[in-house]
């Protein structure tokens, strides 16, 4: 049973890792809790679910297609709702965040029932690339799952060189820091937001594929996984990528944990409990700036 929870924990947190990073960057950069997140996530994978059981491409092509309808989410967020918002009604710096929240749960509930339309709300699942299972501490463990758990630490990996190996990665750590000196600086803040955004839409798209993979999605699902990735978020410390990546871990195990004792029911039930004792004694997290 521990070798079954440690393998499994591992799994799990890989792909809460790289689900909630995306989610953490953006509120850095932009100060921004989208809720819309979870179903950004569902949609990318049910998109990839139907395009790769139609049979017109291939497991990888879905694949990419489930991460392009993450981008084209997140910046249809950004241009249709966030936008908006920020640059025609003149609000202070408090009723902003206020319409940000309100706005993003109502543009998740338009996708979720959007998605349910088109591609019914029934949880759905992407069969797995690799066939075959490997002994693991014991543990018969599918190769593909392995393989989801290496993709999804290698692309927070390449995430981490991009920001502070690049130029533009670091405007982007600038604008996290100081968005106001970089706009005295002559940069395009409305540019560096974009880009961020559709940065957020990959990550987002290819964690909603992976998450199909292993755990299956439903249009419905979306507030539940937003739920997840929030409590994450908050306990690692808002806008903090390191401490999202530590409190995506003990998220993962406790999740597995109570999966396996309690039954899956009864899995989310430590992510809502930690978000509301982090808010009470610890709002800033562990590890957050603000």
């Amino acid at each position: 049973m521990v070798a079954q929870l440690i393998v499994s924990g591992v799994l799990i947190s890989a792909i809460y890792a790289l689900a909630t990073t995306g989610f953490t960057l953006l509120y850095g950069v932009s100060g921004i809790l989208n809720l819309a997140h979870g179903t950004t996530l569902a949609t990318a994978g049910v998109i990839a679910w139907y395009v790769g059981g139609s049979g017109l491409v291939g497991p990888l092509a879905a694949i990419a297609i489930g991460i392009a309808a993450g981008i084209v989410v997140g910046l249809l967020t950004f241009w249709l709702i966030i936008r908006p918002l920020q640059t025609k009604l003149k609000l202070s710096a408090t009723d902003e965040h206020v319409f940000m929240l309100v706005a993003t749960l109502l543009w998740t509930i338009i996708l979720q029932e959007g998605l349910s339309a088109v591609f019914g709300d029934v949880p759905v699942s992407i069969p797995q690339l690799i066939p075959g299972v490997v002994d693991v501490l014991g543990v018969r463990t599918p190769i593909s799952s392995l393989l989801v758990a290496a993709v999804a630490w290698g692309v927070i990996g390449m995430l981490w060189f991009y920001v502070s190996g690049t130029r533009s990665g670091q405007t982007i750590l600038a604008a996290s820091i100081n968005p106001r000196g970089l706009v005295l600086c002559g940069v395009n803040l409305e540019r560096i937001n974009v880009i961020v955004w559709a940065i957020y839409g990959a990550l987002a798209g290819l964690a909603g594929v992976l998450v199909a993979m292993i755990l299956g999605v439903s249009p419905s699902g979306g507030l539940e996984l937003t739920a997840t990735a929030f409590s994450i978020v908050v306990l690692g410390g808002l806008g903090s990528v390191g401490g999202t990546l530590i409190a995506a871990n003990l998220i993962g195990f406790l999740e597995t944990a109570t999966a396996y004792t309690l039954g899956p029911s009864f899995r989310t039930l430590p992510a809502l409990l930690i978000l509301v004792a982090v808010l009470y004694f610890r709002p800033q997290g562990l590890f957050g700036r603000r």
